[in-house]
């Protein structure tokens, strides 16, 4: 009797989990180094979809990302290789679309072969935009996102859009929202 529940547990989970899948986000930006806080991130992921008229559950902004890399392994002991691998596997997958980090880790993250869009590629109106690693980024010294996130590194922040991500007219409509705040 008991078999004949789990198989049948089992089989109502699979026809769920297949008829009913998770929806994929609309956009979803990873914030690296930064303090890990979830009530913040849902802010953020409220107030864009706000500006662009989406549901809040398809947006998401994850600052779950402490990272140690070549540069910082000797000053940052915050690190972890559950959030490198993360990291690193979603944009290997084309997951991300957006990162707010440092130059330096920009740096890091194009010599070890992470393409981004040029921020030339953008209409970024008041913002202004800056090179690290041979890659354009738009810089976010002095926007109120800067003056939000309080991470483990805070100075140089910029944002990239990654090659591999899938929802580049939203990237648009990011920078958008970032002139607007």
């Amino acid at each position: 009797m008991l078999g004949i529940l789990a198989v049948l547990a089992l089989l109502i989970f699979l026809v769920v989990h297949f008829a009913f899948p998770e929806e994929k986000p609309f956009f979803k930006c990873a914030l690296v180094n930064q303090k890990i806080d979830s009530d913040r991130d849902v802010v953020l992921s409220e107030e864009f979809a706000t500006f662009s008229g989406l549901d809040a559950k398809r947006i998401v902004f994850d600052s779950d990302y402490v990272i140690s890399y070549k540069k910082t392994e000797e000053k940052q002991d915050a690190g972890n290789e559950s959030g490198f691998d993360k990291f690193f596997f979603q944009w290997s997958k084309g997951e991300l679309d957006a990162v707010i980090l440092t130059k330096d880790f920009l740096k890091y993250c194009t010599s070890v072969g992470g393409e981004y869009y040029s921020a030339d590629e953008f209409e970024i109106k008041d913002l202004n935009r800056c090179e690290a690693g041979g890659t354009k980024a738009t810089d976010l010294t002095g926007t109120k996102l800067e003056s939000e996130l309080d991470g483990t590194e805070k100075e140089d922040l910029v944002l990239v859009f990654q090659a591999t991500g899938i929802h580049k007219e939203m990237c648009q409509k990011y920078i958008d929202c970032l002139s607007e705040k």
